[in-house]
């Protein structure tokens, strides 16, 4: 089973803190675009691994750092 979206925003706010990026914190438009390039990558190995759990996974991620990078910038 592969980790739900939930346990890598914990990941992350074990890493970083309890900031969080929907709650207006010190993330930048360039900490949001080097995540979305960073979904990317993976989802473009997880493409050509043909793993159906990482692609579905990796799309749901990107998708979600593009809308709070949108947030972030309107």
């Amino acid at each position: 089973m592969g980790t739900t979206l939930q346990e890598q925003r914990d990941f992350y706010a074990a890493m970083f803190g309890d900031c969080c990026p929907q709650y207006a914190c010190n993330y930048t438009k360039d900490d949001f675009d080097e995540a979305i390039l960073d979904c990317y990558s993976m989802l473009q190995y997880s493409i050509d691994q043909n793993n159906k759990e990482e692609i579905s996974y990796w799309r749901k991620l990107l998708q979600e750092n593009k809308v709070q990078r949108r947030m972030l910038t309107a």
